[in-house]
C-alpha cells in the first residue's frame, strides 16, 4: 500500500513539473490583470521568476508553495512576505487556482 500510495505522489507531483514547465513555454495573461492583487502577485514573485499563471495548480498546492518559497526569498536577499501580503497574494492564488 505504501508503495502505491509513494507511486501517486510521485505522479502528481511529475504532472505539477509538467503542467508548469508547459505552462512556461507560452505565457498568458494572468487572471484579475491589473487587480491590486495580480500586479502583488506578479511583483513580488516576479521578482526571482516569472509568475506562475495560478491554474497551474490548486489552491491547496498554492498555499504548500508559497510557503515553500519563504525560504528562496530570504535566500535571495529579497524581503519577506508581510502577513497582508501573504494573505493577498493566497487569495488571489485560491481564486484563480486550477481544480483537482
Amino acid at each position: 500500500m505504501k508503495r502505491v500510495g509513494a507511486a501517486r505522489w510521485a505522479i502528481r507531483a511529475g504532472a505539477v513539473a509538467l503542467a508548469m514547465g508547459v505552462a512556461g513555454c507560452a505565457p498568458k495573461p494572468l487572471p484579475e490583470s491589473g487587480s491590486a492583487a495580480e500586479l502583488l502577485y506578479a511583483g513580488r514573485c516576479g521578482q526571482c521568476h516569472r509568475p506562475y499563471n495560478p491554474r497551474t495548480l490548486t489552491a491547496a498546492m498554492w498555499d504548500l508553495q508559497v510557503d515553500a518559497m519563504q525560504l528562496k526569498i530570504a535566500q535571495a536577499g529579497q524581503a519577506p512576505l508581510s502577513a497582508a501580503e501573504r494573505r493577498t497574494i493566497i487569495g488571489y492564488l485560491e481564486r484563480n487556482a486550477g481544480h483537482d
